[in-house]
């Protein structure tokens, strides 16, 4: 196994335990925004504005995390097709 396999192989770990760190924050949000919404409908004595200046918190928090998870996907694409294009550009030496 040469330096490339072991290197692709090092990525695709580390690509894999950050999707497993990112749906495990996902779910956690998930969760702590349907605990929120839940209190905020039960308390009426917060005010409306409060109300969506926290829901305004929580759509930016979910599009925040989007965009990371996006952006981290795309250096993971280009870092794929690096190696990639690395290992077809280099040719076996001939023998004379």
């Amino acid at each position: 196994m040469d330096s490339k396999d072991k290197t692709k192989q090092m990525i695709d770990y580390h690509k894999a335990a950050f999707e497993t760190y990112y749906n495990s924050v996902q779910m956690l949000q998930d969760q702590t925004t349907k605990a929120l919404d839940n209190m905020l409908k039960q308390s009426p004595w917060i005010p409306a504005q409060t109300k969506s200046f926290i829901n305004e918190w929580i759509s930016i928090y979910k599009k925040v995390t989007t965009d990371f998870k996006e952006s981290v996907d795309q250096n993971y694409a280009k870092m794929e097709e690096f190696l990639n294009s690395t290992s077809e550009t280099a040719s076996p030496k001939s023998k004379k």
